[in-house]
């Protein structure tokens, strides 16, 4: 009894969790537990953060410019604080000394980026943000002021998103400041939206849009070439992101046609930035983005409405809907989809022969759980701002899915049996568990199916996502209805099952043999899970997995021996084999479970970069190590300490990784000639104004490695 209950938390945790924001789909990139994918565990990197202080001197209660720069490296990109289409903008939190405060960040125009019919906002290249930092009078000559800041964003590109938390640092030393400005600051700041410069913005309302009249100064003859405006209002976006925005000439004056996706709502203010391609002056690229901001009431007790009807006509949302459906429909034959296919498949095999009213119940009990996890998802997705598949970015959710489905394999494979007492209770009893089974199948299927975003889905959802929150559900019910449509039918037509082969032996072999598609969706979800976590926390969630499968075999030994009617002494170490289960999934979970924080970050080694850094001034820390080496990834676990962690920020080292798991030329002339080793691991921390790196010993503690840390200058 205790496996099994543990067994169905595995299902209420992962919708639950998900739903409640537990398992951050709200913050991560900001999730709850403070989670994601580390850049510095990465060996190519889309994305780099600094921090570009005005200054190398602050003065005393003086405001100065910090600059937050974003370095997209590749196809990388990141979203605008109102994204456009589905995505997330990035969230910069500061760690400021005390009496320091930090003003709202000054966000430079975006770029216009179509793919599959999507249309986003998006920065590419290096994007500078600046932030005005005010110190406090008290501050003394010669003080050392260390401040940081959390980039939590997500990176894309045309194939991949994936959620980021990159921290970045600045020191500077109080004094009296000079009068030289940071070039790069002084470029952020000519970057940033002004105000409308030799132009005149007015802002008309009509039906179901807004009328953007541009009338240039006299003497201004500017042309703008085309003109897009990025919709910033708060606290949400008035214009739809999805649709055209339309330029027309009116005598002098120039037209820009907005519509709105806010139908039916009270509209008090408009703001934003308008961006033209030829800039807003004859002959001058800058500016080239002008700020905007129109209240349309003087007070509160009034406001302009938004005019019924929309841009969206009444074939449009037909269209929005069918494709709701549709996409929902093709849902079943998507890849992710397909282990749960299996369980379906079986369902169909053991309903065949029953009554109708029973097949029809199991329909119905699907049909619900498919329906009541999307009214779910679609309620966080809606409520959250977030992108379709955005669970699927948290690992604790991503671990959970990993291990149900190894343990859902293992019940397929023949291992253990769920529901095997139930059995000899009744058949009434039987059928309650069926139906339970059917309504938990349907909220597996609809959690697995939404990272596929089958074709027709991806517009649907784009748009959903742009409607208002009871019109959105209304798009997600469809969905669900979608993708249940096929088990329901079968439901209503129940002769149509009766083609079905008859019961017997085969069913055995056709049941092990839907374990592996099981397997594999559990090893993908390890896979997914592999690119959030670092080394030492992969090692450790396979030995979890490990742990839960070696007790779901005892659970099975122990169904096994009360078949067989054991008796004495060995029936009693039968009945201790599920509590010895319980207690092995548990560990499993424990020892593999995504724990807050990511440790350290390290960079990729190279002979050159540890020069370079040297030469810069810095300590460099270099750990030569394989995967294959055991005792390496021991060591790792010294870098999930905190006070290592803090020593090494304090310290300012360097931290670089030479992975040898793949034979390295350059590494095994290091270890040769340099260090006199054939193998790993080898810890060398490099100083500045030394001649050879220190040793630091081949089992790593706390202890040695803090001691080594701290005597540094």
């Amino acid at each position: 009894m205790l496996i099994r209950f543990l067994l169905a938390a595995f299902i209420s945790a992962i919708t639950t969790l998900g739903a409640a924001g537990e398992l951050s789909f709200g913050n991560f990139g900001g999730n709850s537990f403070g989670l994601s994918p580390a850049a510095g565990m990465r060996e190519k990197k889309l994305l780099d953060v600094a921090l570009i202080p005005e200054s190398a001197v602050v003065g005393a209660g003086k405001p100065f410019t910090v600059v937050v720069a974003l370095r997209h490296s590749g196809e990388g990109y990141t979203y605008w604080k109102n994204p456009g289409g589905p995505g997330r903008g990035s969230d910069i939190s500061w760690r400021l000394p005390d009496g320091f405060s930090v003003s709202e960040p000054e966000w430079p125009a975006p770029e216009l980026y179509s793919s599959s019919g999507i249309t986003s906002y998006i920065y590419k290249g290096v994007v500078n943000i600046p932030f005005t930092i005010t110190p406090p009078r008290s501050l003394a000559p010669g003080d050392a002021i260390d401040i940081q800041a959390d980039v939590d964003t997500q990176v894309c590109t045309t194939r991949t998103c994936t959620p980021e938390k990159i921290p970045a640092s600045a020191r500077m030393t109080a004094g009296e400041k000079t009068g030289t400005v940071n070039p790069i600051v002084e470029k952020a700041r000519l970057a940033l939206p002004v105000r409308p410069e030799g132009w005149s913005v007015a802002v008309e309302p009509g039906d179901g849009l807004l009328a953007l009249r541009l009338k240039p100064a006299t003497g201004v003859a500017a042309d703008p070439g085309s003109v897009y405006f990025f919709d910033a209002s708060s606290p949400a976006p008035l214009v739809d992101s999805q649709s055209p925005q339309t330029l027309q000439k009116d005598g002098t004056d120039w037209v820009l046609t907005l519509p709105l996706k806010r139908v039916g709502s009270e509209i008090r203010r408009l703001s934003g930035i308008l961006r033209a391609e030829n800039g807003w002056l004859d002959g001058k690229r800058i500016p080239d983005s002008f700020m905007v901001s129109h209240s349309f009431v003087e007070d509160e007790a009034s406001a302009l409405t938004a005019p019924r009807g929309g841009p969206k006509t009444t074939l449009d949302a037909r269209m929005l809907l069918a494709f709701a459906f549709i996409g929902g429909l093709l849902l079943n034959v998507m890849p992710c989809v397909f282990p749960v296919i299996s369980l379906k498949v079986m369902g169909f095999a053991k309903q065949a022969h029953k009554d109708r009213r029973s097949i029809f119940m199991h329909g119905l009990a699907y049909g619900a759980g498919v329906l009541i996890c999307f009214w779910i998802l679609g309620g966080v997705v809606i409520s959250l701002g977030r992108g379709w598949g955005a669970q699927l970015q948290s690992p604790p959710f991503v671990f959970l899915l990993c291990n149900l489905f190894v343990v859902m394999a293992l019940n397929m494979a023949g291992t253990f049996e769920i529901g095997a007492s139930a059995a000899s209770a009744g058949h009434a009893i039987q059928d309650r568990v069926g139906i339970k089974r059917s309504f938990l199948t349907g909220l597996l299927a609809t959690v697995t199916s939404t990272p596929c975003s089958a074709p027709f889905l991806g517009s649907a959802l784009a748009y959903a996502l742009s409607l208002p929150a009871h019109l959105a559900l209304g798009v997600f019910t469809l969905m669900g209805i979608g993708f249940a449509l096929p088990y329901l039918a079968l439901a209503l037509f129940p002769n149509w099952l009766k083609k079905l082969p008859k019961p017997g032996p085969w069913m055995d072999a056709f049941r092990q043999a839907m374990s592996f598609p099981l397997f594999a969706a559990g090893f993908y979800m390890l896979w997914t899970l592999e690119a959030m976590i670092d080394e030492w926390r992969l090692l450790m969630t396979l030995f979890g997995l490990v742990a839960v499968a070696f007790a779901c075999w005892l659970y099975g030994h122990g169904q096994k021996m009360r078949h067989a009617h054991v008796h004495g002494k060995t029936a009693g170490r039968r009945r201790l084999l599920p509590a010895l289960a319980a207690v092995g999934i548990a560990a499993g979970l424990w020892l593999g479970w995504p724990s807050p924080g990511q440790g350290v970050q390290w960079r990729e080694w190279s002979p050159e970069l540890v020069q370079s850094l040297l030469g810069e001034g810095k300590a460099v820390y270099v750990d030569f190590t394989a995967r294959w080496c055991a005792t390496c990834q021991v060591n790792k676990r010294v870098y999930k300490d905190p006070g290592v962690a803090g020593l090494i920020d304090e310290k300012k080292v360097v931290l670089l990784k030479a992975d040898w798991t793949r034979y390295d030329e350059r590494i095994t002339e290091v270890l040769r000639d340099e260090f006199n080793k054939a193998a790993v691991p080898v810890t060398a921390l490099y100083v500045p104004g030394e001649s050879r790196p220190r040793l630091l010993p081949e089992l790593l503690t706390v202890g040695n490695v803090s001691a080594e840390l701290g005597a540094l200058p």
